[in-house]
């Protein structure tokens, strides 16, 4: 069995909390001038989530492409 495994999840100031954090490279394709964004979401300190794609549209500002990662985590 696996009774002996698991994962850990350590306290972050007393408590475990959810973390997420974003980013994203404005039109880093030289290609096609589509951005690459991902993001992480974290449990205490162990990351849960963390993936990294390019975007399907062409943005026209680094606040625009930010934008788009961000509500891609929702």
């Amino acid at each position: 069995g696996t009774i002996g495994l698991g994962v850990w999840y350590k306290k972050v100031n007393g408590r475990i909390e959810l973390q997420g954090w974003t980013d994203s490279d404005y039109a880093g394709d030289l290609d096609d001038r589509k951005s690459t964004s991902g993001y992480v979401f974290a449990y205490g300190y162990g990351p849960i989530s963390w993936p990294s794609k390019k975007q399907a549209i062409v943005t026209l500002s680094t606040i625009e492409a930010e934008f788009v990662v961000a509500t891609s985590c929702a």
